[in-house]
């Protein structure tokens, strides 16, 4: 029994990582038709609008819902911008300026710059080779960007993408996952408050609400009439493939194999990612941006090594003196309950995949 769970979990992860690769090259095809700010923001008002009948029916129900506590506002509203709204202008329109591949690589970073970020919050303690790991990932990150070909054969925008659209787009594409460590930082705070559909709901909201001001005038000058069949089936898939099926699945995984086991299939999304760009846009990377994102997934495990290492240290020593080297560290938040695994994606009990909304 125990060995079928196993094996469902690994065929669930599997499907986790196709979908998750494949989905990148398919918002590049709707770019040949469709504007990335017109995309994005209808996506999202489709989105917040399974969100809040999702919601409302839990409502309806007797569950938790339309609960907002006026502390938490300023958190919430930081949450929606930093994982929806500013998120996505940084990730979509990085993603139309640069390879798949590039794409994804530099967007799951986001665990190197939520330690960065935890660090100067000095909320945890940062292992020496937690450390080592992330400067050799950001070493790998500036090779790569530096690396970038001077064309690239690119389906997007309808043009040969130059070395500086590569640029743009591989410093969007950090900022996009600097963002994201944000929001899973603040979401660690809510989550013990909000259930996954509210939670997901009240920021989805905000994100698109932030979209708005880009998203309407896109989608007003968009020539709806240029728009293929293509585009109205990959629209409903980007819903609820790269979202609320798949975040489903990963959570559930983490529930019976743990975090540790589950945060490995998650290094292989940016491979993934790229053979299907290299099979299907035939997306050209030089040997040197190869090297580079092998240094830079190379990072990635030694820092989560180092992660693996303090915990183990720390479940090592008796449970008052943890508890005690806990809270004496300077800034270090009270513990927090671990939210209940739920199949709405928004607050993971584990470390969220970079790229979340895809």
């Amino acid at each position: 029994m125990r060995r079928n769970i196993a094996q469902a979990t690994d065929i669930g992860l599997a499907f986790v990582v196709l979908v998750w690769g494949f989905s990148p090259t398919l918002f590049k095809v709707v770019f040949t038709e469709v504007q990335p700010l017109a995309f994005v923001f209808l996506r999202f008002l489709v989105l917040s609008a399974v969100a809040l009948l999702v919601l409302a029916v839990r409502g309806a129900r007797g569950g938790r819902a339309w609960r907002i506590r006026r502390g938490d506002i300023a958190a919430l509203v930081i949450s929606g911008l930093s994982g929806y709204g500013l998120y996505q202008l940084f990730y979509m329109i990085g993603l139309a300026h640069t390879t798949v591949f590039a794409s994804a690589l530099l967007v799951a970073t986001v665990p190197v710059w939520s330690v960065v970020f935890l660090a100067l919050l000095r909320a945890e303690r940062v292992h020496p080779t937690q450390w080592l790991g992330i400067a050799v990932s950001l070493a790998g990150v500036a090779w790569f960007l530096l690396a970038a070909p001077t064309h690239t054969a690119e389906v997007t925008l309808s043009r040969p993408l130059t070395a500086g659209d590569m640029i743009l787009g591989g410093v969007l594409s950090l900022g996009a996952a600097a963002l994201f460590a944000v929001y899973g930082i603040v979401n660690k705070r809510l989550a013990p408050t909000y259930s996954p559909p509210e939670l997901m709901c009240y920021t989805l909201c905000i994100g698109t609400l932030a979209l708005a001001p880009f998203g309407i005038p896109a989608l007003l000058s968009q020539n709806w009439q240029a728009v293929t069949w293509h585009t109205w089936v990959i629209l409903p898939y980007s819903v609820l493939f790269p979202i609320y099926l798949t975040y489903s699945i990963w959570n559930w995984a983490i529930g019976v194999r743990g975090v540790g086991y589950v945060t490995l299939y998650s290094y292989a999304v940016p491979i993934m990612g790229g053979v299907i760009g290299f099979l299907l846009l035939h997306e050209a990377l030089t040997s040197a941006q190869l090297a580079a994102g092998a240094i830079v997934l190379a990072g990635m495990l030694v820092a989560r090594w180092g992660v693996m290492r303090t915990v183990s240290v720390t479940a090592g020593r008796p449970a008052a003196k943890a508890g005690e080297a806990r809270m004496s560290q300077p800034g270090a938040p009270a513990p927090i309950p671990t939210p209940a695994q739920g199949a709405m994606p928004s607050a993971p009990a584990g470390p969220r995949p970079p790229s979340t909304v895809r």
